[in-house]
């Protein structure tokens, strides 16, 4: 027996809608948190596709010229690799020369001074790298750095999406809550209304009251009807607003009905505040959130490309070095040789550079101030909201006491009306004062929730 009746108790609580529900339905099916999901997942991936630019492949060049004797086809075949080092990449392969004639082939007919137009079958490795322009930093490896920053940001701001889903969750909740009260508050009032409006029809047919009472008070009921559509509107509205969260297993949106339980206002809201650290230190906060570190990545971003601008205004010095050694020894060729080749470039016109340079420049200030504002504007967020904390506590606190008294000034009236010592002008007054104090008393701990869930997120790191 002792077990059936636990059973009855906590039925209706496993079946109640709840913040807590609502939050763990929207951090697992919510648009926004599976879209922030797939765009880290897009930037890891897209490190992957930076990394591209060092996969190792292989190369085949292929040149044939025709001219009489001196017809001569040139085939080379290379491994190469690309490395994270002073723009540079290592490669081996095959060269085949051949002249049906066996004649020696000029060198401009083959484009490669390395072999000078030698028929025969060379192996060969080599080594190309930069010395000046691009020896820290090329476009490859530039991108490759910025991919992973963009990556960390992808990161940081699924964090961000799942702090915000999760306030905007449980304020959802919480309005839909209030909009339930508010409205139930002026279906009461309005069921009054249209109780003594029966009460005064048949107190008028007796000739107890004059018409005049009736239909003034058919004019209170009127406008109670009025505020009640008002009400159901919020109500409607925060159904829908509350399902965008509030989802099934396969993500489809909950609209709650009137006959679904819920979790109501705690009865203690200053027992709240107990859970909460209101002597986090900002600046340590300031280095762990998300939305705070993705500003300073945004800052080493424009560094990567202010240091990229700044190669446009080096002068080019690229090395390659080859070694080939030939298959069959040849009388008029050593067996094996060493090739080293430079490519200089230097520019006479530095528009490409110092456009790149300032440019770049001028985005890293934009980040810079751009930091520094988000700083100073969390800084002041979070202070702001631990004062208001308490300031909206005090609201409702006051609010209860204004509800408490109407509901007392209420009876007083209606009292007397029914004994014939008051008038019906003071009761309605006296009801809709009342219906507009509990109104109040409710978006007063709304307001409160707000402050309290928007401080819990902002103080958080998502960790």
């Amino acid at each position: 027996m002792k077990y059936l009746v636990l059973f009855l108790i906590t039925f209706p609580a496993m079946g109640a809608i709840s913040p807590q529900i609502v939050k763990e339905s929207a951090l697992k099916y919510h648009p926004s948190v599976l879209a922030a999901l797939e765009e880290m997942h897009a930037e890891q991936e897209a490190i992957r596709g930076a990394r591209g630019a060092f996969d190792a492949k292989i190369v085949s060049d292929y040149k044939r010229q025709t001219k009489h004797d001196w017809n001569t086809t040139l085939h080379r075949t290379q491994f190469e690799k690309p490395l994270r080092l002073a723009n540079s990449k290592v490669y081996a392969g095959l060269e085949q020369i051949s002249n049906p004639n066996g004649r020696l082939a000029p060198i401009y007919n083959t484009g490669n001074p390395a072999t000078t137009g030698q028929p025969g079958n060379y192996s060969l490795v080599g080594l190309q790298l930069s010395l000046w322009k691009n020896l820290l930093l090329d476009p490859d490896r530039a991108a490759l750095k910025n991919a992973k920053y963009n990556a960390q940001i992808a990161k940081a701001e699924k964090k961000l999406t799942e702090l915000n889903i999760g306030k905007l969750s449980q304020l959802a909740y919480w309005e839909w809550v209030t909009a339930k009260k508010v409205h139930d508050a002026y279906e009461e009032l309005l069921k009054n209304g249209e109780t003594r409006n029966e009460y005064l029809i048949t107190r008028n047919k007796k000739g107890d009251i004059a018409q005049i009472v009736v239909t003034e008070n058919e004019q209170y009921v009127a406008s109670r009807k009025g505020a009640l559509q008002t009400a159901k509107e919020r109500l409607l509205r925060a159904e829908y607003a509350l399902s965008l969260f509030y989802r099934n297993e396969n993500g489809e949106p909950i609209i709650p009905t009137s006959s679904d339980t819920f979790e109501e206002y705690p009865s203690d809201l200053a027992a709240l505040l107990k859970r909460i650290d209101f002597n986090s230190n900002i600046d340590e906060l300031i280095q762990k959130r998300p939305d705070m570190r993705n500003l300073a990545f945004n800052v080493e971003k424009t560094s990567i490309d202010l240091e990229l601008a700044r190669q446009d205004l080096k002068p080019q010095v690229d090395v390659t070095t080859e070694y080939f050694k030939r298959s069959e020894r040849h009388p008029d060729m050593p067996l094996d040789y060493l090739m080293v080749m430079a490519q200089v470039s230097i520019p006479l016109e530095f528009n490409l550079g110092k456009g790149n340079i300032a440019s770049a420049k001028a985005r890293q200030m934009v980040a810079q101030k751009q930091m520094s504002l988000g700083q100073q504007t969390y800084k002041f967020e979070v202070m702001a909201l631990a004062r208001a904390i308490n300031l909206r506590l005090e609201q409702v606190t006051q609010s209860e006491i204004e509800f408490s008294k109407s509901k007392e000034l209420v009876k007083s009236e209606a009292y007397k009306f029914k004994t014939g010592g008051g008038n019906l002008f003071l009761v309605n007054l006296r009801e809709e004062a009342q219906a507009s104090a509990e109104a109040s008393f409710h978006e007063a701990r709304l307001a409160f929730m707000d402050t309290l869930l928007t401080y819990q997120a902002m103080v958080s790191t998502g960790e």
